[in-house]
């Protein structure tokens, strides 16, 4: 029996903030883009590019990530491929997206006063 793997992990940072939605049965679910960066030597020369990957959350990850990610979230994302395509003007065009699995928000944390925890600069 031969075994296939369909799994993507990905560090970067919100391209822009989650579009949280329902589908007609009721069920939340967010699209995010993500930037990716990597740095490359093309003809001896430092190449940086970037690169957006359009990531899917379902259910209660949806609602989260509605809530808590915005513009400029760094987060870690384990999650599979999910191929599709659209039609305009009578031409298909491909999609590719990250169904997110596992989510880690990369960002500290706040704490109660809205300072990110360990990183304030309080009053003496």
């Amino acid at each position: 029996m031969s075994r296939t793997v369909n799994r993507v992990i990905l560090v970067g940072n919100a391209g822009s903030d989650p579009d949280v939605r329902e589908t007609a049965a009721g069920t939340p679910v967010a699209h995010l883009s993500l930037a990716t960066n990597r740095v490359f030597r093309k003809n001896g020369e430092t190449q940086r590019r970037t690169d957006w990957h359009r990531l899917t959350f379902w259910r209660r990850q949806a609602e989260t990530v509605g809530e808590f990610v915005h513009k400029g979230s760094r987060l870690y994302v384990e999650g599979h491929l999910e191929y599709g395509s659209f039609e305009r003007d009578g031409i298909a065009i491909p999609t590719v997206d990250v169904v997110v699995e596992d989510l880690v928000m990369l960002d500290p944390r706040p704490d109660a006063d809205g300072l990110e925890a360990g990183n304030a600069d309080l009053p003496t």
